[in-house]
């Protein structure tokens, strides 16, 4: 079974890569994430992207697809339409985004029922958040990538994560105040699929994914207790706090606040380089370097050191990263799609620290 579905995954992932680099020309090992990142943001790229009114049609057949929420400020007269600022009142912009023969096209669309409709039945739905250093269109062509690579219904949560007006230290202090900011904006989105009759009508299964730095926005919501609204019934199947980039001091309360979720995950990276400087910067103990010995039961903490090295985003396949180890690929297939993790696997899991953390097995 996982033999066909890694085949399937890396063909798909292959296949859309190969269509978006088709557009560049671009030889994908001369590309650092830098610069890979940069040609996102190049006028020639944004020139590529066509945006559609909300009563165009799309194509049925397009080769990947997600749904798309934003808080950032747009200027359709701008070539770069996506600003690098928010929107102060926190109003929401919903999209289609999809890739056809290698272009990249956007559809605006009235709300989220209108997006949710047009995505997949009967997959897995992941809503997705980024971390420090994603413009518009490179936020977006991850998102893309987890579409492809895991098979899942992908809701991308699209905020502002960097300013090139602003220096390294400028840019840390923004994002520190967009992803907090982020974590107010799109309660209503949370709210709204609470609300939705999600497993009746489209997705077996909900995961919750915050990367680094993205993962403030969760702790802002859930430290002032923005999830109230949502959290009567356990509507998540898995919280995945991925290398979060998060004071761990005190993070216990905040995150048992999390009612609405049935599993919570921590994964942790002791020598992430990533961040590791970070913590140099802020001063304090990220989570995702050592989330500490006082543990939630109902959490499971799992290091990824073992494979990943001084790794940060170990959770796609990406053109300018060596490939993932295959036990980390199984296991975030299986984590996307919503399965309960069952650490009592010694195939999969070995425990370390007396049981309450744990690492995969090769």
């Amino acid at each position: 079974e996982f033999k066909l579905m890694n085949r399937q995954r890396f063909n798909s992932l292959r296949i859309i890569i190969g269509l978006l680099l088709l557009v560049s020309g671009l030889q994908v090992p001369a590309y650092s994430q830098g610069r890979f990142t940069s040609y996102f943001d190049s006028d020639s790229f944004w020139r590529s992207i066509k945006v559609l009114d909300e009563d165009a049609l799309i194509a049925a057949d397009a080769d990947t697809l997600v749904a798309l929420v934003s808080n950032r400020v747009l200027d359709y007269e701008d070539l770069k339409f996506a600003k690098e600022v928010s929107e102060p009142s926190g109003q929401l912009h919903y999209f289609l985004a999809f890739v056809k023969e290698g272009k990249w096209s956007i559809k605006a669309c009235k709300d989220l029922s209108s997006l949710l409709e047009r995505l997949d039945k009967g997959k897995s739905l992941v809503v997705y958040t980024e971390g420090y250093g994603k413009n518009f269109p490179a936020g977006l062509f991850r998102a893309f990538a987890m579409r492809a690579q895991y098979g899942v219904n992908v809701l991308y949560l699209d905020y502002p994560s960097i300013n090139s007006t602003k220096q390294r230290l400028g840019n840390w202090r923004f994002v520190l105040k967009e992803a907090n900011k982020a974590g107010v904006d799109f309660v209503p989105v949370l709210d709204s699929l609470y609300h939705y009759p999600l497993r009746e009508y489209h997705f077996p299964k909900i995961t919750l994914f915050y990367h680094s730095m993205g993962n403030l926005a969760l702790k802002n919501m859930l430290k002032n207790d923005f999830s109230a609204a949502f959290s009567q019934r356990k509507w998540v199947d898995n919280l995945v706090l991925n290398a979060a980039c998060v004071p761990a001091k005190g993070y216990t309360q905040w995150l048992e606040q999390a009612h609405f979720a049935r599993n919570i995950l921590i994964h942790y990276n002791p020598e992430d380089r990533t961040i590791k400087g970070a913590q140099l910067i802020s001063g304090n103990r990220k989570i995702g370097v050592q989330p500490g010995e006082k543990v939630l039961d109902k959490v499971l903490y799992l290091n990824f050191n073992r494979f990943v090295g001084d790794g940060h985003s170990y959770f796609l396949d990406l053109p300018y990263r060596e490939k993932m180890a295959q036990p980390v690929a199984d296991y975030m297939q299986r984590v996307l799609n919503g399965a309960a993790i069952n650490v009592q696997d010694t195939l999969v899991f070995r425990p370390l620290d007396g049981e309450s953390k744990y690492e995969l097995v090769e």
